[in-house]
């Protein structure tokens, strides 16, 4: 299989609900297919600094009297319309679609960016998935159905954003506690504008978690620009230890921040992990 370690494609069986065809559309079925695919949607998923995973949810209605079950595939994957791979896939079980029903499969394509590097046109910024073949189906009678698709769609050499740590402003450091803005930005690489709906964090001070939470959505990260953000935390060290102390007493201070964003794109609804660890110095507020 050629550049089978490039992209993994896993054929899964999402059942959305089996809808019986009504009534009024039984005199149509017989100028109709047995078996009809249509893409029902794409989604970018799994978005990380090395790649993303490109979700083709097909729909598959079944317009005869008859069950098939889906029992194997073959397609190809072409990425600027190179071809990338190609490969046939059997089931060891046949995924059922009862006479006169609906079911959507998801066909999840893994782009690792690092081997994409050949197949770039242009600016670079994205691509083209086309992935095409056939499904075969199989009735009671193991009479085989072929059912052919060819499906296209772009996505994103997406960056993640840059995080920086900006100096903590420290409003009172005594023995017995802390009182500070943990300040940081988020810099869009990206040449489109991102909407950040949600930021759910963890912050730690050098080996300890100092605090979990979530930031207000609804802001935008414009395409190249950078966004400050400011976290109001206040320590007893007294309860939490004075090794936090210790460490914010630092003249450079630890810190790592995880980020999960959540944010919608030109590309649709994105999801991310973010992490940075650094040491900086202290700003001071009397």
């Amino acid at each position: 299989m050629k550049k089978n370690g490039y992209i993994l494609i896993i054929l899964s069986a999402l059942w959305l609900g089996l809808l019986l065809n009504p009534p009024e559309a039984a005199a149509a079925v017989f100028a109709r297919k047995n078996i009809e695919l249509s893409l029902k949607e794409t989604r970018i998923d799994n978005l990380t600094a090395s790649g993303l995973t490109l979700s083709f949810y097909l729909q598959l209605e079944n317009n005869s009297s008859r069950n098939y079950g889906l029992v194997s595939y073959q397609y190809q994957v072409l990425i600027n319309d190179r071809e990338y791979f190609r490969q046939p896939v059997s089931l060891d079980q046949p995924i059922e679609l009862p006479a006169g029903r609906q079911a959507v499969v998801n066909f999840p394509v893994r782009i690792n960016y690092q081997y994409l590097q050949p197949y770039l046109t242009g600016s670079g910024r994205q691509a083209s998935c086309r992935m095409s073949g056939e499904i075969i189906f199989q009735d009671e009678k193991k009479k085989s159905e072929r059912v052919p698709f060819n499906f296209q769609t772009d996505f994103p050499i997406f960056k993640l954003p840059e995080i920086k740590f900006l100096p903590p402003l420290v409003r009172d450091l005594t023995l017995g506690g802390a009182d500070f803005d943990f300040r940081f930005s988020l810099h869009n690489q990206n040449d489109y504008d991102l909407l950040i709906q949600k930021i759910n964090l963890e912050l730690w001070l050098e080996n300890r978690v100092i605090h979990r939470g979530q930031l207000a959505g609804d802001q935008a990260l414009s395409a190249g620009q950078s966004r400050s953000y400011s976290l109001p935390l206040m320590l007893d060290f007294f309860e939490q230890g004075r090794e936090l102390r210790q460490a914010l007493e630092k003249a450079q201070v630890t810190f790592t921040l995880k980020l999960r964003v959540e944010a919608d794109s030109a590309w649709g609804w994105l999801l991310f992990p973010l992490e940075a660890t650094a040491s900086v110095g202290k700003e001071f507020r009397h």
